[in-house]
């Protein structure tokens, strides 16, 4: 990607960054649940800016980008953390930042922060948490997951790859996906852009922890 087009999608990303801030602070009084949502908020678009400049197969679809894209992106990775977090939460004793997640956030908070359509936006949370928890049970590695959110994330950019209706999650094995439910499977196959999806949801939760800890 050419140094002016990192710098577009950096200013794309700040923007929704910036306009979730905007929304935030009007949406919720409590500092804590206002340092949580914009913590989320900066983890997701961490993860989205990270994917469409490292992922190949998603950097084709996304093209010269768009707010809306940018913000549809956002909000999906918003909610893969927050689910993160959960799982966190629910496998580890919290003592640390986990002890303090608001009860009141939730999906429809986080899609109304994004201008986002509610249903999709519990339809991604409830679809990948599905994902992950079998994923990890089952597997050694993400594969399925980032595969699966690969073909999300480039639907998002403009190129459906998968029949959602036809997809019973979780996916055990990709080869268990009845027949016509992916519709283009090239850009959710490469080695590299799934090594590159789990690298940015890293840098994700990297992100969230370093912005929630900050003074």
């Amino acid at each position: 990607m050419a140094p002016g087009d990192e710098m577009l999608n950096g200013q794309l990303f700040e923007n929704v960054w910036q306009k979730a801030c905007a929304k935030i602070d009007k949406l919720s009084e409590n500092v804590e649940e206002r340092r949580f949502l914009k913590s989320l908020s900066m983890a997701g678009s961490v993860v989205a800016e990270s994917v469409i400049s490292t992922c190949d197969g998603v950097r084709t679809y996304w093209g010269e980008g768009s707010d809306s894209a940018a913000r549809q992106l956002t909000q999906l990775f918003s909610l893969i953390m927050l689910s993160q977090l959960y799982r966190w939460v629910r496998e580890n004793p919290p003592e640390d930042m986990t002890a303090t997640i608001p009860p009141a956030v939730n999906v429809n908070l986080i899609a109304s922060i994004f201008d986002g359509d509610q249903k999709q936006g519990m339809d991604d949370y409830l679809h990948f948490e599905q994902q992950f928890t079998c994923d990890l049970a089952k597997h050694s590695h993400l594969t399925h997951v980032s595969s699966l959110l690969l073909a999300r994330a480039s639907e998002i950019c403009g190129h459906p790859c998968i029949d959602w209706s036809k997809v019973k999650f979780p996916v055990a094995e990709m080869t268990h996906l009845v027949k016509g439910a992916i519709t283009d499977g090239a850009p959710m196959r490469g080695v590299l852009d799934i090594r590159a999806m789990q690298h940015s949801l890293d840098a994700g939760t990297q992100a969230l922890m370093t912005y929630y800890s900050k003074d």
